[in-house]
């Protein structure tokens, strides 16, 4: 009886050694993460409305997609530099009005990024109100006057960044 035991458990020990390397082997950084705006933040997951979303992993450049696809185009970060992606949009609420998604996307815009006051580059937003850009690890202010967001960037990440560009009411 006691070999039937031992067998047991050198089956048991292997099974679970190799499910453990097999797990490791499929590490969450080497996988395609998909988030959307939801009209306040961002969400994880494509949107299901059409609308364009963000694709991140890590320590490579953050895609923006309107439908999922197979075999995305790779563009590493560059050593010590990370990503921010983010949306520019317009907040749209109002009294009698039901059924929006609560935002419009902001196309075009040009986004000043600048470090401790200092303007480094301008980005514009897409078709779609989407921005994506690859900096150095630090901290950065993204967009201008009221509309700024101070955002730090860490090696290999991508940060995912709403910018809320103004308030249209609607009655």
């Amino acid at each position: 009886m006691s070999r039937l035991l031992t067998f047991l458990l050198v089956f048991l020990t292997g099974t679970l050694l190799s499910t453990s390397l097999s797990a490791a082997s499929k590490r969450p950084g080497d996988v395609w993460n998909y988030y959307h705006f939801d009209g306040s933040a961002f969400a994880p997951g494509p949107a299901v409305d059409g609308s364009a979303f963000v694709a991140v992993r890590e320590k490579t450049q953050p895609v923006v997609l309107t439908a999922e696809a197979d075999g995305l185009e790779q563009a590493v970060l560059p050593e010590g530099s990370g990503a921010i992606a983010g949306i520019c949009y317009l907040q749209s609420s109002g009294g009698k009005l039901g059924g929006s998604s609560g935002f419009k996307p902001y196309p075009r815009v040009p986004l000043l990024i600048s470090a401790s006051g200092k303007q480094l580059v301008t980005v514009q937003t897409d078709d779609h109100g989407y921005f994506v850009v690859v900096l150095p690890a630090g901290t950065y202010a993204v967009g201008s006057g009221p509309f700024t967001a101070e955002i730090t960037v860490e090696r290999g990440i991508t940060t995912l960044v709403p910018l809320r560009a103004g308030k249209r009411m609607v009655d």
